[in-house]
């Protein structure tokens, strides 16, 4: 509020002006903090070759085989400990995981509309919706 910087631990800044409402500077460590844990992770994730579909708020969605989607998961559980870790000194950051397999889909109460949305727009113009993957 007095116009100083506050920063993240890789270096991302934010500048108070006088007129900003206090509780934005009161969550930009938590907030900001938490995106370079899931951009760190994002990159670990990558890396490590684990198809990821898109990041979800906090959480990222990944694709793999039904015979190993477990172990995949597990992988990118690790990798997000560790990009907990690198950001917080040290500390670690418990995820947990829902794993959905085809024919099912995840099923998100609060997206229902934008998916059925979707699904007629994607009919309209005679696209496969019966199995859609995030692809390469």
């Amino acid at each position: 509020m007095l116009g100083r910087p506050l920063v993240t631990v890789f270096g991302w800044r934010t500048f108070g002006k006088g007129d900003a409402n206090p509780r934005t500077f009161r969550n930009f460590p938590a907030q900001a903090n938490g995106a370079e844990m899931l951009r760190l992770a994002m990159i670990g994730l990558v890396e490590s070759g684990i198809r990821v579909c898109a990041p979800v708020h906090d959480a990222v969605l990944i694709e793999a085989p039904v015979a190993e989607i477990e172990g995949v998961v597990a992988t990118a559980q690790a990798i997000m400990r560790s990009a907990s870790k690198v950001v917080l000194s040290g500390f670690e950051v418990r995820t947990d995981a829902k794993i959905v397999k085809f024919p099912d889909r995840y099923d998100e109460p609060r997206g229902e509309l934008m998916w059925r949305k979707i699904t007629e727009i994607l009919a309209r113009r005679n696209v496969v919706t019966d199995h859609i993957e995030c692809g390469r």
